[in-house]
Order: structure tokens, then sequence, then C-alpha cells
């Protein structure tokens, strides 16, 4: 039973004994006599609603002493019930002051919370600016060193032997897979920073899908790797950036196939429903952070959408638009 039942079941004696009272009063001035049945039930029913108002407010004197002492640090066994506490306050401006100093320490609580979220977000801010920053300042060092090998290697200055073209290759591959990398940090700077552009087109995942099966049909080929998809057709269309998101969904299947082992499966689906595409894949890649599956996860994040990896399965998840007929 709740608190404020009692209380209210303790108020009903009282209610109850002016009812009783009224009534021997109406048959003491008119009948000069009251019923015997009147006054066995006025009572009974007083010495009943004497226990009943003794055992509630009995009850909630307890448990406010409790609460009280509680708030005093410990029982106090030389305490009775209903005594105040020694500080010369009772026990109910005892637990409000309790209830006051948690109300103020919660709100600090928040305060300062607040203060590291705002903090940890120019942080981030910070971090991304640097980031991008030095993905810029070394690509850029990288252009020139590319330079310089395309120039040897394109116009023949001079005889080579196999070696140095050799070595020359490897650097300029070595070159271009580094401003690749860096390529990709700087997008995902500036995705973080919220400094890069995105259109908002109607695309279809599913077009987007079937202009990659050549290039993973590739991979998968050299990986060793057979493919497998299973494309719903006629599927609504998402809004966003044509070019970042095939570039997400490009990374993602490229790293599900280039890294799943010799001889193993990657099955493809892209289904609908519920106001979403969805892309699945199962694969046999381990679940590394690459810089490639972090700037897919922005991309798709950057649409509304969210990308989940769990034990050799990735899913992909985007909100759909569907036409709307003016006919």
């Amino acid at each position: 039973m709740r608190v404020s039942q009692r209380l209210f079941l303790a108020v009903l004696p009282a209610v109850l004994g002016v009812a009783l009272v009224a009534a021997l009063a109406y048959w003491g001035q008119y009948a000069h006599a009251a019923p015997h049945l009147v006054v066995i039930t006025a009572a009974v029913a007083v010495a009943l609603s004497l226990v009943m108002a003794w055992r509630n407010t009995r009850y909630v004197a307890q448990r406010i002493e409790q609460l009280a002492e509680k708030v005093h640090g410990g029982a106090r066994p030389d305490a009775a019930i209903g005594a105040p506490p020694r500080d010369g306050t009772d026990e109910l401006d005892a637990i409000e002051s309790v209830v006051d100093r948690f109300t103020a320490a919660i709100a600090t609580a928040n305060a300062a919370r607040d203060r590291a979220v705002h903090s940890a977000d120019a942080r981030i801010r910070e971090h991304a600016a640097l980031l991008a920053e030095t993905s810029a300042a070394l690509a850029q060092a990288l252009t020139d060193i590319r330079l310089p090998l395309h120039i040897l290697l394109e116009n023949r200055f001079g005889d080579l032997n196999e070696n140095q073209e050799e070595v020359l290759e490897a650097a300029r591959a070595a070159a271009e897979h580094g401003a690749t990398a860096l390529r990709r940090l700087g997008e995902i700077a500036a995705l973080d920073d919220g400094t890069l552009a995105l259109r908002r087109d109607r695309v279809r995942v599913g077009d987007v899908i079937d202009s990659l099966r050549p290039t993973l049909d590739a991979a998968a080929t050299r990986a060793g790797v057979h493919l497998l998809f299973d494309v719903q057709p006629a599927l609504p269309g998402v809004l966003g950036d044509r070019a970042r998101l095939s570039e997400a969904i490009a990374l993602l299947l490229a790293d599900c196939v280039e890294r799943s082992p010799k001889g193993g499966e990657v099955a493809i689906a892209l289904h609908g429903g519920a106001g979403v595409v969805r892309l699945e894949v199962r694969h046999g890649a381990p679940a590394d952070a690459t810089v490639a599956w972090v700037l897919a996860r922005r991309i798709v994040e950057a649409h509304g959408g969210n990308l989940t990896r769990g034990a050799q399965r990735l899913g992909v998840t985007l909100p759909s638009v569907q036409v709307v007929s003016t006919s």
C-alpha cells in the first residue's frame, strides 16, 4: 500500500467520528434516546478507527524515521520513534535538506558533463582540422614524389635495367597507395568537421551495385573468392550524394572481397522494407577498423544511415524515399 493511501486511511477515522457525533446529537436532541444498535456500532467503529489510525500513523512515522536515520548517517539506538534529530531539525527538514543537496549535486554534475561534452566536441573539431591540414600537406609531398617518378618511367632519359624499373614501379605504387590513404583521411576529417558538402540526389543502390560488379568480379578472381549476388528488383531510391555513396559501398565490398580467405564466399544481398534499403554482406574478412571502413561508415552516417558489423557479417541501412505520384 502506498504512503499516500495510508495517510488517506488515517483521515477516515476523523470523518467517521464527525458523522457519528452528528448522528448521536440528532437522536439526543429530537428523540432524547439513541438506539442501542447505533451506540454499539459507533463504539465499534470508533475502536476500529482508532486502531486503523494508530497503525497507519505509526507506519508512516517509522518510515520517515528510517529515512531520517539514513540522512544522519546510521541508526541511533537511543532515539525513539518520532524523536527529533539531535541537531534540532525535524525528520522532514533533514530529508528535505538531503534532497536539496542531491538536487544541487546533480545540477552541478550535469553542468560539468555539458562542459565536458562541449570541450570534447571542440577537441574533435580541432583534431579534424589538424588531420585535414596534415593530410593535405602529406598528399602534396607525395605528389611532389609521384611526379618525378612518373617522368622517369614515362620519359626515357636513358636506359634502365630491369631492377631499376621494378624499384621505380614499386615506389610509384607505394606513393599512389599513400596518396589514396591520405585522401581518405582528409575526407574523414572533412566529414567530422562538417565541411564536406554532400549532394542530395535520388540514388538507386541497386544500380550502384550493378556498376560495381565488374570491378568486384575482377577482385574476387584475384583473391580466389566466390561472389554471390541477391539484389531485389525495383527497390526505392535513397536521398544522397551518388558519388559518395558509391565510394562507400565500393570500399566496403572491396574490403570484404580482398581480405576474405582464398576459397571463401562473399554473399551480397540488397533488399528493402519499412522505409529503408538494406545491404547485407556475408564474408570471411577479419573485423579490422581500416581507413576505408571508417570512411565508408562516416559517409553512410552522413546520409542518415547506419553501418553494423558482426562476426563475418556487414550491414548497411539507408532511409529510402518514395516517389509520390501527381496523377
